[in-house]
């Protein structure tokens, strides 16, 4: 075999490992016009044209023929519990008898788990603040590893967001006497953009200082007592 043919072969080779690669990818948060949902979230169609329905085939990966044909809820919806990470195939075809199906619209989805965030309740004294440390269960670890903070405090159903908490934990400043509930927010960054928030709160019992003591000389014992020499 000449050297032009090894050349060629190689080439084709490559190509082809190129278009397998590329066919069998997977979803991932960022793929090319990937649709994010959150976990329990609907995936819901505009509806289709008079005269026509939807239809919706899916795979794990991408291809030309997908196989797996979805039913739909409505005739445009696919339930959150169906809702999975893959390519959706949507195609569009009249009612009417004899009428041919469109050609195929590939729609990547991934479908973010949800974070659970927590963070054990630190109570304090006014003069002494305690640090509220959060921790994280990310579930798309290590596929994605960026997440936003925020920290609030919570009066009835209102939230407040507290400036510049935008950390893992928070430490609060100048803080009021009496039970705070405070309110750690986190969710996923993607792109830039913030998505799929959860949310814990826990209340923050916040200590008045004691009232400095006012005991007599009287009052306290084992004092030395003067004496008649």
């Amino acid at each position: 075999m000449n050297s032009t043919i090894k050349k060629t072969v190689f080439a084709i080779a490559i190509l082809l490992t190129c278009s397998f690669l590329r066919a069998s990818a997977q979803v991932t948060p960022t793929t090319t016009d990937v649709s994010l949902f959150c976990k329990g979230s609907d995936l819901t169609f505009p509806a289709p044209a008079p005269g026509e329905n939807w239809i919706v085939r899916f795979s794990t990966t991408a291809t030309t023929t997908p196989s797996t044909v979805i039913t739909l809820v409505g005739g445009n919806k696919i339930a959150a519990a169906d809702l999975q990470n893959g390519y959706y195939y949507l195609s569009s075809k009249a009612t009417a008898a004899g009428s041919c199906e469109s050609e195929m619209q590939q729609i990547p989805v991934y479908v973010l788990k949800p974070l659970v965030p927590d963070f054990a309740a630190a109570n304090f004294c006014v003069e002494a603040p305690l640090t509220q440390v959060g921790t994280i269960t990310n579930p798309e670890d290590p596929t994605i590893t960026t997440l936003a903070y925020q920290w609030y405090t919570v009066t009835g159903s209102a939230e407040t967001a507290i400036a510049g908490a935008t950390n893992k934990d928070y430490t609060p400043v100048s803080p009021t006497v009496g039970t705070t509930k405070y309110r750690l927010k986190v969710g996923y960054v993607i792109g830039g953009n913030k998505y799929c928030p959860q949310t814990v709160d826990h209340d923050v019992v916040v200590s008045a200082k004691p009232t400095k003591p006012t005991l007599t000389p009287a009052q306290i014992s084992g004092t030395a007592n003067a004496v008649t020499f």
